[in-house]
């Protein structure tokens, strides 16, 4: 099992009103990080969250509003993602591209960009035979396919933006108690790796963050 406590730093996070979210939010708070979170209505966020963390919010997410938040910030996380499977979705998509323009247009330092994505895209080393040659292109990949297509664009985009990035891939996410750790493949599939508790799944995103080693890299992590 992976852990890393990782050092205390700031972070925007997106996706801060998702289950994911909040639990990302919940674990940075309490490790010392610096948080600013933007959501599109704040009364989402746990009421003992809004205290200990920066909020901005807007209902219509561009560059101008992203520039401002993530401005000073050492990485930005976006959580975000949909839960409809059955129709085409572009917020992976056009979430990405905002942050990327909005990250080579600040003035400081460019923040590292950690974005979540899903390991049922990318069959290959790592998966056992069945699950590289059937499960994923066979099974998942039509079932999840607006899914999959949104993600991979998102992933296409942060990889060619020549921003600093790390990309994390999981399998299902579940709402079960954390298992305290994670295991993890660096550029390649977690074997087994079909699911992972939201809880440490928000670990494995905030240990990319801060893990200035994660750079260029995608981290494939399952319980």
């Amino acid at each position: 099992m992976f852990t890393n406590p990782g050092a205390p730093t700031k972070l925007t996070v997106l996706g801060a009103t998702g289950g994911t979210g909040c639990q990302i939010l919940r674990q940075a708070v309490d490790a010392g990080h610096e948080v600013t979170a933007i959501v599109r209505d704040a009364t989402r966020l746990p009421p003992d969250l809004r205290d200990r963390i920066a909020i901005v919010e807007t209902h219509s997410l561009d560059d101008g509003a992203a520039s401002a938040a993530i401005a000073g910030c050492d990485a930005v996380i976006s959580a975000i993602g949909t839960r409809d499977l059955k129709h085409p979705t572009r917020v992976c998509t056009e979430t990405a591209g905002i942050l990327t323009t909005a990250i080579r247009s600040g003035s400081h330092r460019q923040p590292r960009l950690v974005l979540a994505s899903n390991s049922a895209m990318a069959p290959g080393p790592g998966d056992d035979p069945l699950t590289r040659f059937f499960v994923k292109p066979v099974v998942l990949a039509p079932l999840l396919r607006h899914m999959i297509e949104d993600m991979h664009r998102a992933e296409q985009i942060v990889r060619a933006s020549g921003v600093p990035w790390t990309i994390v891939r999981a399998g299902r996410l579940t709402d079960r108690q954390s298992k305290g750790g994670y295991r993890r493949g660096v550029d390649r599939n977690v074997l087994g790796g079909f699911q992972i508790t939201r809880a440490d799944f928000a670990t494995a995103m905030l240990d990319a963050a801060t893990d200035p080693a994660c750079t260029g890299h995608v981290i494939s992590v399952g319980n």
